[in-house]
């Protein structure tokens, strides 16, 4: 198996780790390759990111597309998406192999697909649309209303702005701002409203099938994936969300438990 290992030099320190864990898996009978970046994710069949859900973000990005799986090694934060804490780094031995026989599970994490104009970009975890809060203008947008239209109907939301979420990204920003907890496989995208102002407006859960089409109602709003901004959409104009063609696919290790990922994680 050919297996690319990637640092974030921001989180990991030592520069001498990652090669070690390279080694280390060179050692076990893979074949390796150290990435500096994660914008030079290719031709692997799995990379091993150490960093926090950042890393991770970024790596998945580049790997969906290109049908690499994800490992991740948390040293960061709060590490959600990493299968391992940095002390069990050595436990990747036992995955690899487990992975190479066919026999290890994969948790299939599904993406959003953001169209603006003839621009696409995609999102593991959340496409955020916000009131401007003076990023585009030196006159900030007070309150931000969105119109949204699927397949069930039409409806206008008024407030700070609006996130759509994956499972994945249902214990991140949609999380802190009222939404509920999804489990990683299940096929449903989220709405959730970011300070509505009106109590009616609530998170609903859809079908991944479903699309969305948004329009700018009143206001200026800077749209977010994963926490970069894309773009800047004045009043009148709009942008479309569906699920992407791809999958980011993360290994799990045997008897992976994801209430115990909650409880261990989000207690902070």
């Amino acid at each position: 198996m050919k297996v690319g290992v990637l640092g974030n030099v921001n989180k990991v320190k030592n520069v001498e780790t990652v090669e070690s864990i390279a080694n280390y898996l060179r050692e076990s009978g893979h074949e390796t390759v150290r990435f500096n970046a994660h914008t030079e994710i290719d031709g692997v069949d799995v990379v091993v990111v150490l960093g926090g859900d950042g890393a991770i973000l970024h790596a998945a990005l580049v790997a969906a597309k290109k049908n690499i799986k994800i490992v991740g090694i948390n040293y960061g934060t709060l590490g959600f998406l990493t299968e391992y804490e940095k002390a069990e780094w050595e436990s990747v031995k036992d995955l690899l192999s487990s992975l190479d026989k066919g026999v290890c599970p994969i948790v299939k994490r599904s993406l959003l697909e953001l169209t603006i104009g003839d621009k696409t970009y995609h999102a593991l975890n959340e496409i955020a649309i916000q009131r401007d809060y003076g990023l585009i203008s030196t006159n900030s947008t007070q309150i931000l209303k969105v119109e949204v239209e699927t397949k069930e109907g039409k409806d206008a939301i008024a407030g700070d702005g609006l996130l759509f979420c994956t499972p994945t990204g249902s214990t991140a920003y949609s999380l802190s701002a009222g939404g509920a907890i999804l489990t990683p496989e299940v096929p449903v995208f989220m709405m959730t409203p970011i300070c509505a102002f009106s109590m009616r407006s609530r998170p609903i859960v859809f079908s991944d099938e479903d699309e969305f089409s948004v329009r700018i109602l009143k206001g200026k709003a800077i749209i977010q994936a994963d926490g970069r901004t894309v773009a800047a959409l004045p009043e009148g104009t709009g942008l479309r969300i569906k699920k992407a063609p791809f999958t980011a696919d993360f290994p799990a290790k045997e008897n992976s438990d994801f209430f115990a990922r909650i409880r261990n994680k989000l207690n902070g």
